[in-house]
């Protein structure tokens, strides 16, 4: 019978120490899923990229997929309508080029959580930007979504203009 004592003291803390460790690993996992659900804007860091692509190459690209081995290293993305559109961190972009000299994007957000977030449509060209935020839009709203939109289509999105922001120049 001291035997049995002698393994359930042992037996009965290791098992307490497992449920607690399963407990916190529970916690932590749906936290995490919770953080990965969570949509993160990267306009800015996309607009600096394709402003770089314009600087080496004189022009915008004609797509985001061009620029893989230019600005961005080359790894498997999932690029949309023929490498026009990008899903990244549950957002959606968009991007169109206007001209060889300015393009559009816009980045929705996307997934279940996307009430929470903003979403953004961006004129770009080299020395300038117009950014406009809002809501996240409609589903049927995503799927007519123009390239370059009037003031008055973005206004009834429920976008709003933000102050213009200038591009620093590199020549310091």
């Amino acid at each position: 019978m001291l035997s049995r004592l002698k393994i359930s003291l042992i037996l009965a803390p290791l098992a307490l120490l497992m449920l607690v460790g399963v407990y916190i690993y529970s916690l932590w996992s749906e936290e995490r899923e919770r953080r990965a659900a969570i949509p993160f804007d990267a306009t800015r860091v996309m607009n600096r990229d394709l402003q770089k692509f314009h600087q080496n190459r004189g022009s915008f690209p004609e797509k985001l997929e061009d620029l893989e081995g230019v600005v961005w290293e080359k790894k498997e993305r999932h690029y949309v309508s023929d490498g026009r559109s990008l899903v990244h961190r549950n957002y959606f972009y968009l991007y169109s080029r206007i001209t060889p000299h300015r393009f559009s994007l816009w980045a929705v957000p996307v997934g279940k959580v996307r009430d929470e977030a903003l979403t953004l449509f961006l004129v770009g060209t080299p020395g300038s930007d117009r950014t406009w935020k809002g809501p996240a839009l409609a589903i049927p709203d995503i799927e007519n979504l123009s390239s370059a939109p009037s003031s008055n289509k973005l206004n009834m999105l429920g976008l709003v203009e933000q102050p213009n922001t200038r591009q620093e120049s590199n020549s310091k």
